[in-house]
């Protein structure tokens, strides 16, 4: 309730407010003030108008409200010492009792609703497990970062995976392109790749003498040692032979796809 300064001829005690909201949050509803005033003397007409200053969001400047004037008639104060004049001879009824204070609140209004603490609120509770998580992810990439540096066979199997998969790529875009060097180039890449990691040998050492050498005798049907030795023999020839379609290309594939997770399944 702000000053009122027109209102010097009247006594006045600190206002009250109520709060009365209308939505669950508390930012919105209706505030209400009562101020009790006294007249100084008996001449007051009227009690001043009210003047109320407040910011407009909407209009983004500041307003007054003010309101008319409200007509008021003082009566002369009662006096102890002035004789009753007996005006009937029925005794008159006493006034009733007045007071100018206004009783002291025995609480305080509620400014606004009432919330549980952030103890008791699921979101907040949530929101305490997610450092605990983002170091168990932590310490989990670390363990995993750490075996991989200490056991290269395994670094090196997830490498030449990673390869074996992006060279099979660059077969199919080869085999589009319809270029036979660059694709029977990569296709002896990923073979030597493939052999090398799973028989514990540089990649460059590997050739098509490893197969009778290292691999047969092993899990490996001997039908899938025949396809090894053609793809072997295919690559060599390439170098002499012509050209290949993009069909006969593409046809080849496939079949190295199928080798490729032949190998893979051999132990080490």
């Amino acid at each position: 309730m702000p000053e009122q300064p027109q209102w010097r001829e009247f006594k006045s005690y600190p206002p009250t407010s109520t709060n009365e909201f209308t939505d669950a949050l508390g930012l919105s509803g209706v505030k209400t003030f009562e101020q009790v005033l006294i007249p100084q003397n008996h001449e007051i007409k009227m009690l001043p108008p009210l003047e109320f200053s407040y910011f407009d969001p909407t209009r983004k400047n500041y307003r007054t409200l003010t309101n008319a004037g409200i007509p008021i008639l003082v009566g002369y104060a009662a006096s102890t010492s002035a004789q009753p004049s007996i005006l009937t001879s029925a005794a008159p009824a006493a006034p009733p009792a007045t007071s100018d204070l206004v009783h002291i609140k025995a609480r305080l209004d509620t400014s606004g609703p009432v919330r549980p603490p952030l103890a008791q609120q699921t979101w907040f509770l949530t929101l305490q497990s997610v450092p605990v998580l983002a170091w168990l992810s932590l310490l989990v990439m670390r363990k995993r970062n750490e075996a991989l540096a200490n056991n290269p066979k395994l670094r090196r199997q997830r490498q030449v995976a990673r390869r074996i998969q992006q060279g099979l790529q660059e077969l199919r875009d080869h085999a589009a392109t319809q270029r036979s060097e660059d694709f029977f180039a990569t296709l002896f890449r990923l073979l030597q790749e493939q052999l090398g990691e799973r028989l514990d040998l540089p990649a460059s050492a590997i050739t098509e003498a490893v197969i009778d050498e290292r691999l047969r005798g092993n899990t490996l049907p001997e039908q899938s040692l025949t396809e090894l030795h053609e793809l072997f023999q295919t690559c060599n020839q390439a170098r002499y032979a012509r050209q290949k379609t993009s069909q006969e290309l593409a046809s080849l594939v496939p079949r190295v796809e199928s080798i490729l997770g032949e190998l893979q399944t051999l132990k080490p």
